[in-house]
């Protein structure tokens, strides 16, 4: 199969070969831009039914060509769980939402109501029944259209990066409701994902796009140990990337291990062989990188923020929060916690109900949200509420020529942006046309071209492949080296393991743990109350804790020295 998108250049899909089994647990994954989203629009006819673009080739699901059969027939056979979850919310309310497609399909009412009560409670949302749908947080729209999606029971379900905007336990639960679909009702799942150390205990085959082909195919065990995999900008599952670690060490197990549980096992012979617990105290040394130790006044201050939005559902509750210059602050907590509400008043989108927020030393409430934003740089959760232009160039340079800025120092910061963010390809298209990660980039571009003293990353990892993920690594350090103010507020564990930056994490409205990562990741009751789970390494040693070894570990290379120490291992 191929396929180009009208107006495109080259093609998005150069010669895919792919079968897929009745029952079968597909793991797609690849690069951003590579042709996975693509694909699964194929799969329910909006590919070529809605996008007409030129597609060559023949694509058959449940002996029915997609050529032949409308998407409405198609979508009673395949149901599939868009990237962006805005894109597929209709209805004013949960309930409504949920419906909307069982009254589409002329469901009776009995029937019906059982559907929508069964779909609620597998994605969990059973409280939100009557909530209305524009007052739900990115993660609950998620598990939105996830319940409208099951409750059509349909025996092909594709979902595109369903747990991107979800907490890490509810990406968990996700995971669990996809198994029991596929185990107990023979459900074939197709999964694009780029958070993988989840989704590798659940697959039975991981399938690699990489520039509109399969690049391959097979266990996931055997794909994710694969060099190339991870040589083409992929996510290899922590424990895999451990496994090879002990590898060189000279420990070979007995195969790659998809879990933490799976690697402990094994690892069984060799911990109790080289009892590590004289170790311990030399290996629990570190260097916190973000202890609290500023002098200067806070860059940010927050003083007793509440906020309630018309409904009367309040998502900030008595929050006192003081951010400092140079400070690098990751914000983490459940769906609804009111992280992106309390990140929104930093440059005025929002205005307490009751409170007083200070940027700079300045008290906020008169001060208008152009002059805010000159300061404080937010990069939404969902780039489609932030891109208005028709090209990426323009959207970049948009904030620039709003604020003043030379010709030559605008073009400059253009193609800056482009470079750093590797989208310098896409200058002259229409940002609408990009995969979900390239439009995320797009938007991080349009503000960090203006070089604002504060910038606030809502979710920036969704939709990133590992290779970007590195980048904007990079850059964040950049940012710290020259002295501005970072905020991100993130559902990525991992990524926030590499990072290293102080915690704030929230639950139901209020702040309930602030400090260091070593100490706030290994806080079991707050990380539960704000529905956050560990990093994978931090899991391992979780296990391990009761031999003796540190439990404050983050991230591979500190923990091959911790368990393998040199002197051992030769």
């Amino acid at each position: 199969m191929h396929y180009t998108y009208p107006n495109a250049k080259s093609p998005a899909l150069k010669g895919v070969d792919l079968t897929v089994n009745k029952g079968e647990f597909i793991l797609l994954t690849g690069p951003s831009g590579c042709g996975k989203t693509t694909f699964c629009r194929t799969l329910n006819g909006l590919i070529p039914h809605f996008y007409n673009g030129e597609l060559e080739g023949e694509v058959t699901v449940n002996k029915l060509n997609i050529r032949d059969n409308p998407t409405y027939k198609l979508s009673q056979h395949v149901g599939l769980v868009f990237q962006n979850p805005d894109n597929q919310i209709f209805s004013l309310t949960v309930e409504k939402d949920v419906a909307f497609g069982l009254e589409n399909q002329g469901v009776p009412k009995k029937e019906m109501v059982e559907s929508i009560d069964w779909a609620l409670k597998m994605t969990g949302i059973e409280h939100l029944r009557e909530r209305a749908t524009h007052e739900l947080s990115g993660g609950q729209k998620q598990r939105l259209a996830i319940a409208s999606i099951l409750a059509m029971k349909p025996k092909i379900l594709v979902l595109d990066e369903p747990t991107s905007f979800l907490d890490p336990l509810g990406a968990e639960h996700a995971f669990r409701v996809l198994d029991t679909l596929n185990q107990e009702y023979d459900i074939t799942i197709i999964l694009i994902e780029h958070r993988v150390d989840l989704a590798v205990r659940y697959a039975d085959r991981a399938i690699i796009f990489n520039d509109g082909v399969v690049a391959n195919s097979g266990s996931p065990a055997d794909v994710f140990s694969h060099e190339e995999t991870s040589l083409m900008g992929v996510a290899i599952p922590k424990t895999i990337v451990f496994y090879q670690k002990l590898k060189q060490r000279g420990i070979r197990l007995e195969s790659p291990p998809l879990s933490p549980e799976m690697l402990v096992k094994q690892l069984e012979p060799y911990i109790y062989k080289h009892s590590p617990k004289v170790e311990t105290t030399r290996t629990r040394q570190y260097v916190d990188e973000n202890k609290t130790g500023f002098q200067m006044d806070p860059v940010i201050e927050v003083q007793d923020l509440h906020f309630s939005y018309p409904s009367g559902v309040k998502a900030v509750d008595g929050i006192s929060l003081s951010i400092h210059k140079g400070e690098f602050i990751a914000i983490m907590g459940e769906n609804g916690a009111g992280k992106t509400t309390l990140v929104k008043h930093f440059n005025g989108l929002l205005r307490p109900s009751k409170g007083h927020i200070r940027v700079d030393g300045d008290d906020i409430s008169s001060m208008s949200v152009a002059a805010l934003s000159r300061k404080v740089g937010l990069v939404f959760q969902n780039p489609d509420d932030q891109l208005s232009s028709e090209n990426v160039e323009d959207e970049i340079g948009f904030a620039l020529h709003n604020f003043g800025f030379s010709k030559e120092v605008i073009e400059k910061r253009v193609d800056w942006a482009l470079n750093l963010l590797d989208i310098e390809r896409y200058r002259s298209s229409s940002p609408f046309i990009l995969s979900g990660g390239e439009r995320k980039r797009v938007a991080l571009g349009s503000v960090l071209a203006w070089d604002p003293e504060i910038v606030v990353l809502d979710e920036p990892t969704i939709g990133q492949d590992y290779a970007q993920k590195e980048r904007l690594i990079h850059f964040l350090m950049q940012l710290r080296t020259q002295g501005k103010t970072t905020i991100i507020v993130t559902h990525d564990v991992e990524f926030v393991a590499e990072c290293k930056p102080r915690i704030v994490l929230m639950a139901q409205g209020k702040i309930i743990a602030d400090g260091p990562i070593k100490e706030i990741i290994t806080n079991e009751d707050a990380l539960k109350k704000a529905s956050v789970a560990p990093p994978e390494i931090t899991k391992i040693f979780s296990l391990l804790k009761d031999r003796g070894f540190p439990r404050d570990i983050l991230e591979v290379d500190e923990a091959i020295n911790v368990l393998i120490p040199e002197d051992v291992s030769s």
